[in-house]
């Protein structure tokens, strides 16, 4: 599946949270980060009440370049 992924993450806050458009874009970069990368500490993806689309939180440390990765694959 390929996206073309608007996601943008907050690293300033504690939890760091990761923004989305849709729900299916955010799941699939969990799984990248949980397969590719074993990260495991995160909440579910749940709607973005202030900002609109989706959000989840990382509770353990994640490498920015993991992110971006997953959102340049084609």
């Amino acid at each position: 599946m390929v996206f073309a992924l608007p996601v943008w993450v907050d690293w300033d806050r504690q939890p760091v949270s990761v923004h989305g458009d849709t729900l299916e874009q955010l799941e699939e970069l969990v799984l990248h980060l949980k397969q590719q990368h074993n990260l495991r500490k995160r909440s579910l993806v749940m709607p973005d009440r202030e900002n609109g689309g989706f959000v989840f939180f990382l509770y353990q440390t994640c490498d920015p370049r993991w992110i971006a990765e997953f959102t340049q694959r084609g």
